[in-house]
């Protein structure tokens, strides 16, 4: 039988984002002609190689390499001063392959923002509204863990982009952010606002969900069940990570 999303639809910015890049093209084309427009083509690709390049020097993933390399023969081909490059074939045919290869990681879900994936899963078990949302943190009990521990599945889920990690004095914090790539690309670095799940030395775990993440669900849900059910995801991450079973931390994201 099949789960209910209870997530709503897509994120808006994201496609803000897309259609400002794709009226960038457009409006270079109009104005500038056929030179305006491969320079704009060709700028986006640059922007999204360095985009891809920051991500893959914060997280280490090599499965970025595929699209920066991507991007980069992209823009080899299309930017004008390269029109006359010698090797321009050849970046043509390695964009082709390398368009294979992205489209591969895209299905496969390996380079996949797991904002969505998260809420989803500490929302299943969830079927009341009983009360509704509370800015305060949730105390999600104790986990079998040490500091080492708490570090290495924060630097795991980072490799994925899982979760962003804070390192503070005697925690970890791991934040879910609606938009990862602001923190990856350095344009955020405060969590106060956003969705974390806190592992302190003393084995404590402590949930907050923020407000915006808390009303991107479709109908209101009983806030402290919630809370409850995102700590328990993570209790149980940190249990397949403590047992070297970090693949299944991933094929259950995928399975959402």
């Amino acid at each position: 039988m099949p789960v209910t999303k209870k997530l709503k639809a897509t994120q808006k910015w994201m496609i803000v984002f897309t259609a400002v890049l794709l009226a960038a093209v457009i409006v270079a084309r109009i104005f500038f002609g056929e030179v305006g427009f491969y320079w704009a083509l060709g700028s986006v690709q640059v922007l999204m190689a360095g985009i891809h390049l920051l991500v893959l020097l914060r997280t280490w993933n090599p499965v970025y390499l595929i699209t920066v390399l991507f991007y980069v023969s992209l823009a080899s081909v299309f930017l004008p001063p390269l029109a006359g490059h010698p090797w321009r074939l050849f970046f043509a045919v390695a964009g082709a392959i390398l368009l294979i290869l992205h489209t591969i990681v895209l299905i496969s879900k390996q380079i996949n923002w797991r904002y969505r994936e998260i809420l989803e899963l500490a929302a299943r078990p969830v079927e009341s509204a009983a009360d509704g949302f509370t800015s305060r943190p949730y105390p999600s009990g104790s986990a079998e863990f040490t500091g080492e521990d708490a570090r290495g599945l924060a630097h795991f889920l980072l490799r994925y982009v899982v979760a962003y990690p804070v390192f503070e004095g005697d925690r970890v914090v791991l934040v879910i952010p609606r938009y990862m790539w602001s923190y990856l690309i350095f344009f955020k670095r405060n969590y106060d606002n956003e969705t974390y799940i806190a592992f302190t030395d003393s084995g404590e775990v402590s949930v907050r969900i923020a407000r915006p993440d808390y009303q991107a669900y479709k109908e209101e849900l009983t806030f402290d069940q919630l809370c409850a059910s995102l700590g328990d995801l993570f209790k149980q991450f940190m249990g397949m990570y403590r047992k070297g079973e970090t693949k299944a931390i991933i094929e259950r994201l995928n399975a959402v």
